[in-house]
């Protein structure tokens, strides 16, 4: 019996412990691959600075005024991460990944895309009465047709 209730509780321990530490693994493969494209990028920051070169961003156009103050909140993420060190910012990052995207991003994002959208139909609409009324005005300027 005792042999059993063993054998129980190091399979039950098992079937818990294995999907957690495959689950925990994999988060935090993900938030080590993200600290370290943030430390890469950090590192070229730091060394462009350094830099004779002169770089310009100019990131003054924006779309609309959530695209502004979507950038403007990364930056002052940016600005707060810069003072952190590489685990502290795999902690961020694994917290991140953990609590995964939330139901405002998501919402964020699908808008953002149907504007993409709705701007690129609008773009080729106006594309094409542009090509149509550049051919009306050829046709009134042509030769008037053939005949035998």
């Amino acid at each position: 019996m005792d042999e059993d209730l063993i054998a129980l509780c190091f399979m039950v321990g098992l079937l818990i412990v294995f999907p957690l530490s495959i689950l925990t693994l994999v988060l935090g493969s993900v938030a080590y691959s993200r600290t370290k494209a943030w430390d890469r990028e950090r590192n070229q920051k730091s060394t462009a600075q350094e830099s004779l070169l002169n770089k310009d961003d100019d990131d003054s156009e924006f779309y609309d005024t959530d695209d502004e103050a979507e950038a403007d909140e990364r930056k002052a993420e940016e600005a707060r991460d810069a003072m952190l060190t590489f685990g502290q910012k795999w902690r961020k990052e694994f917290g991140k990944a953990w609590k995964g995207k939330g139901m405002a991003q998501m919402l964020k994002e699908k808008e953002r895309e149907e504007r993409r959208k709705l701007a690129k139909a609008v773009a080729k609409e106006l594309d094409r009465r542009e090509r149509r009324a550049a051919r009306k005005a050829e046709k009134k300027e042509g030769l008037p047709p053939y005949q035998k």
